[in-house]
């Protein structure tokens, strides 16, 4: 008997949330759609990015029995500046682990390689309507090159307290090896920041002890404190702070708020080679005692202890 196919439509928002989608590998994520507009719902005192913006269209939610539910959603133009992204980072890339020098080479020996990603990890991407701002899309292909499932869950107009309550349940369902918080653009005018620093926290010890990255908004305006909260927060995640690593302009879709396509290829160009540099070397997880079994392929090196504290004031004029 032929497998039974149920579909349903991703519903509109209502209130301040609608669900984006699932993209998992072998199915299109959700791309910006020309004309549609975020949902007008915002929590007290947030900076409501979202409003009137062009958001990441939903599409159709296809759910075949004895199969995995996948989004399929409007592929638009971001194939070609993600395919362009790839380029550029498989020739600007740096070897695994060459950012910093490893433990096993402080004698000037041989470097220690950092474990193969075998086929069939997981990866589990969270966040607003940035994630799915080119970002994620542009994510996809590397993931795929890997054989890594890549599920992103992407909701519009969400904040760190909207997803704390649920994320120890989504990493019950996925199992993830690695995990990716995109989070922070609709707190940048909060008038407490904070006030947000439980939930922070919250949703990193949901993740228990598996490699994270915490992934700051790039800024389209001066924020009101939500990245420094993230920063003292944040940890054990590691952090990929978008304003001081992605060197590149990131060109903005129309609300000049939002990465369009061209502009989430670079931002995932730059956390890519990021990501690369950063994974741990066998023997820097030898030298932290960390047992074969276990152990991450994903496996993140310890990040600089600044990396955790505010930034810097910048000078005055």
């Amino acid at each position: 008997m032929a497998p039974r196919e149920e579909t349903m439509k991703i519903p509109r928002p209502i209130g301040k949330f609608l669900l984006i989608g699932t993209c998992t590998l072998g199915a299109a994520c959700g791309a910006a759609g020309p004309g549609s507009t975020a949902g007008s719902g915002t929590a007290p005192g947030e900076g409501a990015h979202d409003e009137g913006a062009r958001a990441p269209q939903g599409g159709i939610l296809t759910q075949t029995s004895g199969a995995d539910a996948t989004a399929s959603a409007p592929a638009a133009s971001v194939a070609g500046a993600a395919s362009a992204g790839a380029k550029r980072s498989a020739a600007s890339a740096p070897a695994h682990g060459d950012a910093r020098p490893s433990a096993g080479d402080a004698g000037g020996g041989e470097r220690s390689p950092t474990p193969v990603i075998p086929p069939n990890t997981a990866v589990l991407h969270i966040g607003d309507s940035f994630t799915l701002a080119g970002f994620a899309q542009a994510l996809k292909p590397r993931m795929k090159a890997l054989g890594a499932r890549y599920e992103v869950k992407s909701e519009q107009s969400s904040y760190t307290v909207t997803w704390a309550p649920k994320m120890e349940l989504l990493v019950a369902n996925t199992q993830p090896d690695l995990v990716i918080i995109s989070l922070g653009a609709n707190e940048v005018a909060n008038t407490d920041p904070p006030a947000h620093g439980p939930a922070i926290r919250r949703l990193v010890k949901s993740i228990g002890k598996r490699p994270c990255v915490w992934v700051t908004p790039p800024l389209w305006r001066k924020d009101t404190g939500i990245i420094d909260v993230i920063r003292e927060n944040s940890a054990p995640c590691r952090l990929f702070d978008s304003d001081t690593l992605v060197r590149a302009p990131i060109p903005r879709q129309s609300d000049h708020i939002h990465p369009n396509d061209e502009g989430g290829a670079v931002w995932a160009e730059a956390f890519w080679n990021w990501l690369e540099a950063e994974r741990a070397r066998d023997s820097e997880l030898d030298a932290a005692g960390q047992p074969d079994a276990g152990r991450s392929p994903w496996a993140l090196r310890a990040g600089p202890a600044e990396e955790h504290l505010r930034r810097p004031a910048l000078a005055m004029p």
